[in-house]
Protein backbone atom coordinates (compact mmCIF):
# COMPACT_ATOMS: atom_id res chain seq x y z
CA UNK A 1 0.00 0.00 0.00
CA UNK A 2 1.85 3.39 -1.11
CA UNK A 3 1.88 6.47 1.60
CA UNK A 4 -0.89 8.11 -0.39
CA UNK A 5 -3.21 5.05 -0.10
CA UNK A 6 -2.83 5.24 3.66
CA UNK A 7 -5.00 7.65 5.38
CA UNK A 8 -6.34 8.58 8.75
CA UNK A 9 -10.15 7.93 8.69
CA UNK A 10 -12.70 10.01 11.09
CA UNK A 11 -15.73 8.35 12.14
CA UNK A 12 -18.04 9.73 14.43
CA UNK A 13 -20.92 7.56 16.65
CA UNK A 14 -23.94 8.49 18.29
CA UNK A 15 -25.05 6.71 22.03
CA UNK A 16 -28.63 7.19 22.22
CA UNK A 17 -30.12 5.60 24.92
CA UNK A 18 -34.13 5.23 25.06
CA UNK A 19 -35.88 3.61 28.22
CA UNK A 20 -32.51 2.32 29.11
CA UNK A 21 -31.91 0.90 25.81
CA UNK A 22 -28.91 1.32 23.31
CA UNK A 23 -29.73 2.02 19.88
CA UNK A 24 -27.92 0.15 17.27
CA UNK A 25 -28.19 -0.09 13.55
CA UNK A 26 -27.18 -3.26 11.61
CA UNK A 27 -24.89 -3.67 8.35
CA UNK A 28 -24.86 -6.01 6.10
CA UNK A 29 -21.48 -6.72 3.97
CA UNK A 30 -20.67 -9.27 2.26
CA UNK A 31 -23.34 -11.65 3.39
CA UNK A 32 -22.21 -10.89 6.89
CA UNK A 33 -23.86 -8.61 9.24
CA UNK A 34 -23.09 -6.77 12.40
CA UNK A 35 -24.34 -4.15 13.96
CA UNK A 36 -22.76 -0.32 14.54
CA UNK A 37 -23.68 2.81 16.42
CA UNK A 38 -25.29 5.21 14.09
CA UNK A 39 -22.65 7.58 12.33
CA UNK A 40 -20.29 7.22 9.68
CA UNK A 41 -17.26 9.11 8.34
CA UNK A 42 -16.25 12.97 8.58
CA UNK A 43 -15.88 14.88 5.73
CA UNK A 44 -13.59 17.40 5.07
CA UNK A 45 -14.52 21.04 6.51
CA UNK A 46 -17.59 19.47 8.39
CA UNK A 47 -17.57 18.94 12.34
CA UNK A 48 -18.13 16.62 13.94
CA UNK A 49 -21.24 17.48 15.63
CA UNK A 50 -22.56 18.55 12.24
CA UNK A 51 -21.30 15.14 10.54
CA UNK A 52 -23.09 13.37 13.39
CA UNK A 53 -26.52 15.05 13.43
CA UNK A 54 -26.15 14.66 9.05
CA UNK A 55 -25.83 10.44 9.59
CA UNK A 56 -28.36 10.29 12.22
CA UNK A 57 -30.74 12.16 9.33
CA UNK A 58 -29.26 10.24 6.13
CA UNK A 59 -29.52 6.36 8.18
CA UNK A 60 -32.56 6.94 10.76
CA UNK A 61 -34.71 9.91 9.37
CA UNK A 62 -34.07 11.31 12.85
CA UNK A 63 -32.57 14.55 13.99
CA UNK A 64 -30.67 14.25 17.25
CA UNK A 65 -28.47 16.97 19.39
CA UNK A 66 -25.47 16.08 19.83
CA UNK A 67 -24.59 15.95 23.61
CA UNK A 68 -20.88 15.28 25.72
CA UNK A 69 -17.88 13.29 24.17
CA UNK A 70 -18.01 9.71 25.71
CA UNK A 71 -14.63 8.35 24.52
CA UNK A 72 -12.56 7.67 21.55
CA UNK A 73 -10.72 4.56 20.34
CA UNK A 74 -8.53 3.32 17.00
CA UNK A 75 -9.38 0.53 15.18
CA UNK A 76 -6.20 -0.06 13.43
CA UNK A 77 -6.13 -3.01 10.77
CA UNK A 78 -3.28 -5.88 12.53
CA UNK A 79 -1.60 -5.30 8.28
CA UNK A 80 -1.80 -1.80 8.32
CA UNK A 81 -4.78 -2.02 5.49
CA UNK A 82 -6.97 0.40 7.61
CA UNK A 83 -7.07 3.23 10.42
CA UNK A 84 -10.06 4.67 11.88
CA UNK A 85 -10.58 7.04 14.43
CA UNK A 86 -13.57 6.34 16.05
CA UNK A 87 -15.53 9.24 18.06
CA UNK A 88 -18.41 8.82 20.64
CA UNK A 89 -20.90 11.58 21.81
CA UNK A 90 -23.77 11.03 23.87
CA UNK A 91 -27.03 11.76 21.81
CA UNK A 92 -30.39 13.03 22.39
CA UNK A 93 -33.38 12.78 20.15
CA UNK A 94 -35.02 15.46 18.58
CA UNK A 95 -37.71 13.95 16.62
CA UNK A 96 -38.45 12.33 13.31
CA UNK A 97 -40.22 8.97 12.64
CA UNK A 98 -37.46 6.13 12.72
CA UNK A 99 -36.97 4.65 9.10
CA UNK A 100 -33.89 2.96 7.87
CA UNK A 101 -32.06 4.93 5.18
CA UNK A 102 -31.49 4.11 1.69
CA UNK A 103 -27.90 3.02 2.07
CA UNK A 104 -27.24 -0.80 0.86
CA UNK A 105 -25.34 -1.83 3.69
CA UNK A 106 -28.08 -0.81 5.88
CA UNK A 107 -30.29 -3.77 6.72
CA UNK A 108 -32.15 -1.70 10.15
CA UNK A 109 -31.67 -0.61 13.41
CA UNK A 110 -33.10 -1.94 17.44
CA UNK A 111 -32.83 -0.92 21.12
CA UNK A 112 -30.61 -3.20 22.85
CA UNK A 113 -30.81 -3.85 26.70
CA UNK A 114 -27.61 -4.48 28.70
CA UNK A 115 -27.46 -7.73 28.69
CA UNK A 116 -28.14 -8.34 25.05
CA UNK A 117 -24.91 -6.48 24.50
CA UNK A 118 -22.89 -8.76 26.05
CA UNK A 119 -22.79 -11.27 22.88
CA UNK A 120 -23.50 -9.01 19.84
CA UNK A 121 -21.35 -8.47 17.47
CA UNK A 122 -20.37 -5.09 17.48
CA UNK A 123 -17.95 -3.09 15.36
CA UNK A 124 -15.66 -1.76 16.54
CA UNK A 125 -16.13 -4.09 19.69
CA UNK A 126 -16.81 -1.64 22.24
CA UNK A 127 -19.49 -4.00 23.96
CA UNK A 128 -17.72 -3.42 27.34
CA UNK A 129 -17.73 0.44 27.27
CA UNK A 130 -21.39 0.31 26.13
CA UNK A 131 -22.32 -1.79 29.05
CA UNK A 132 -20.41 0.67 31.65
CA UNK A 133 -22.02 3.43 29.98
CA UNK A 134 -25.57 1.74 30.36
CA UNK A 135 -24.43 1.24 34.16
CA UNK A 136 -23.63 4.89 34.71
CA UNK A 137 -19.99 3.71 35.33
CA UNK A 138 -17.05 5.70 34.46
CA UNK A 139 -14.66 5.02 31.26
CA UNK A 140 -11.79 6.12 30.12
CA UNK A 141 -11.84 8.96 27.43
CA UNK A 142 -9.43 7.15 25.53
CA UNK A 143 -9.95 2.98 25.47
CA UNK A 144 -7.05 2.39 22.78
CA UNK A 145 -6.66 -0.07 19.91
CA UNK A 146 -9.71 -2.19 19.35
CA UNK A 147 -10.40 -4.35 15.95
CA UNK A 148 -11.99 -7.42 15.62
CA UNK A 149 -11.53 -9.22 12.63
CA UNK A 150 -14.70 -11.88 11.18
Amino acid sequence: MSDIEKKLRVRVAGILVRDNKLLLISHKKNEEVYWLLPGGGVDFGESLDEALIREFSEELNISIEVKKLAFICDSIHPEGQRHILNIFFHCSYNGGRFHIGDEERLLGYSFFELEELKGLRLFPPVNNELISILMNEEIDSYTGKMWRIK
